[in-house]
């Protein structure tokens, strides 16, 4: 056992690079996580094993970089849609990834340092990881895929922590949860996580219980998925094709429907412009109902602007709202510094998008307001919902088709059902491929069709709750709380230097 443990001590970048790959296992659709408590273990033993900077950089950089790469694996997906034009920035951007992802495990081990090895320094280190997990959700645009948390979105008892402390508090409880072993001999830290995964799971288990589980008199939703190819929905050869698609899921058996909700760019023409193709959607309603579709929205004619939208239709073909997603995928739907760099987005549309005015709560006709989000729009904490006026269902519409055959759109799904318990609001998701779900405000998966098959969900709207602790403050209480710890960590070592 010596002799291995040299051996992995020797190659310590390697072995650490290799956890990191592995570590996307305990995400969606995976949801191993054992293998997290190899690696937070092996970090936070060398990071209290006297490693040098040199050392700490290294080690917590490969680890970062290589979860990075496998958990981002789905950007070679979108990056092959377009006829391969895109296949050679495969490679640098799942390096860039890589890169992303290591630096921010290597600056919470950097700063940790600053306080003494053992139990301390465990705490600092969580401490500093989670806010490092915030600072990347708002860093150059923000980008909070897989965090930590997302590995309970397949355990119903421990997601409803998230109704409290939000994903990043389910970070921190599993950071110190899973890393604990590190401190051995010292029982201490590993009863002390014990005790709180059992009070976590216990109170998840009373809130669920609990549950009264009640649904929207009068409304019945129809998620529609078409299950149409990425490299078909701009065909203008599959158009008529793709269009009949959309309208005959809609329209078969739907007598009790009261609102369709279709995918993310559903539309393959712009809607504000042709009357004749709007007034055909009126069949994909029955009378009095809504149809609610991703679409391109013309904002400025002259200049060729458009963006990323939601429209809102009545029986009369009537355009009764619009949203435009104000969240943009950077490359995907603008070009960043597009002055100097010679780029092209992968969307293939001439001009970059046009971002919306951000969230905001909207009338739905015959049914409670909604906060309506656009694609990866959904993965923001404290973004999907405003809090004044509070809505009462998020509606998330996304087009998963980029992710191909991969985990992506499973840990898509998994960050939705996140947002749902964290704002106590339940989900109605239309994705073009998959996974479409109506998601209840306890972040449970009610109704839903699996990847890559074409269908319906049809469910009523379960009702919402109450606005909870994490609804209502937000970041606050796990920032105030990681704050004390943390300066608790950092007093006690003044004392101990006197």
């Amino acid at each position: 056992m010596t002799s291995f443990y040299r051996l992995i001590m020797k190659h310590a970048y390697l072995t650490s690079f290799i956890l990191g790959l592995f570590s996307a296992y305990a995400y969606a659709p995976y949801f191993f996580f054992p293998i997290l408590i190899l690696a937070f273990s092996f970090l936070i033993k060398n990071l209290n094993n006297g490693i040098n900077k040199r050392q700490t950089v290294g080690i917590f950089f490969c680890y970062g970089a290589g979860t990075g790469i496998t958990s981002m694996a789905w950007i070679a997906n979108a990056l092959l849609i377009d006829g391969g034009q895109f296949a050679l920035f495969i490679a640098p951007a799942l390096a860039g990834m890589g890169i992303f992802f290591g630096l921010f495990w290597l600056f919470p081990a950097l700063f940790a340092r600053w306080v003494p090895a053992g139990v301390r320094r465990w705490l600092a280190f969580a401490c500093f990881f989670v806010f490092f997990e915030w600072i990347r959700s708002w860093f150059l645009t923000g980008f909070p895929w897989n965090l930590i948390g997302s590995v309970w979105t397949d355990y119903p008892y421990v997601l409803q922590f998230a109704s409290v402390f939000g994903v990043y508090g389910l970070s921190f409880v599993t950071l110190v949860a899973f890393s604990s072993p590190a401190l051995l001999p010292n029982k201490k830290p590993l009863y002390f996580s014990l005790l709180l995964m059992l009070l976590i799971t216990g109170g998840g288990a009373l809130r669920l219980y609990q549950a009264k589980n009640e649904s929207v008199f009068g409304v019945h939703l129809r998620l529609v998925q078409p299950n149409i190819a990425q490299t078909l929905k701009w065909n203008a050869e599959k158009r008529e094709e793709n269009i009949s698609k959309l309208l005959r899921l809609s329209r078969e058996n739907n007598a009790s429907i009261t609102h369709v909700i279709w995918p993310e760019s559903a539309l393959p023409y712009l809607i504000e412009l042709n009357t004749t193709e709007r007034l055909r959607l009126m069949s994909a309603v029955r009378q009095g109902g809504t149809l609610i579709t991703g679409g391109l929205r013309v904002v400025n004619q002259a200049k060729k602007q458009l963006a990323n939208s939601v429209f809102l239709l009545n029986d009369l073909a009537d355009i009764v709202g619009y949203v435009d997603k104000s969240h943009l995928v950077p490359f995907g739907e603008y070009v960043p510094l597009r002055q100097w760099l010679p780029l092209e987005k992968v969307v293939p549309i001439d001009s970059d998008f046009v971002a919306g005015q951000g969230v905001t709560t909207h009338h739905i006709p015959k049914a409670p307001p909604a906060a309506v989000s656009v694609c990866y729009e959904i993965i923001f904490p404290h973004a999907v919902a405003p809090k004044k006026p509070r809505p009462d269902w998020i509606i998330n519409v996304t087009n998963d088709g980029w992710y191909g055959l991969s985990a992506g759109p499973y840990q898509h799904l998994g960050m939705a059902q996140l947002r749902a318990v964290e704002e106590g609001l339940p989900v109605a998701r239309a994705a073009n491929t998959g996974i479409s779900a109506v998601i209840n405000p306890y972040g449970i998966i009610e109704k839903s069709l699996p990847l890559n098959q074409a269908g319906v969900v049809d469910s009523s709207l379960p009702r919402a709750l109450p606005p909870t602790v994490y609804a209502r403050y937000g970041n606050v209480l796990w920032l105030t709380l990681t704050g004390f710890i943390f300066l608790c960590c950092f007093i006690r070592r003044k004392t101990v230097k006197k």
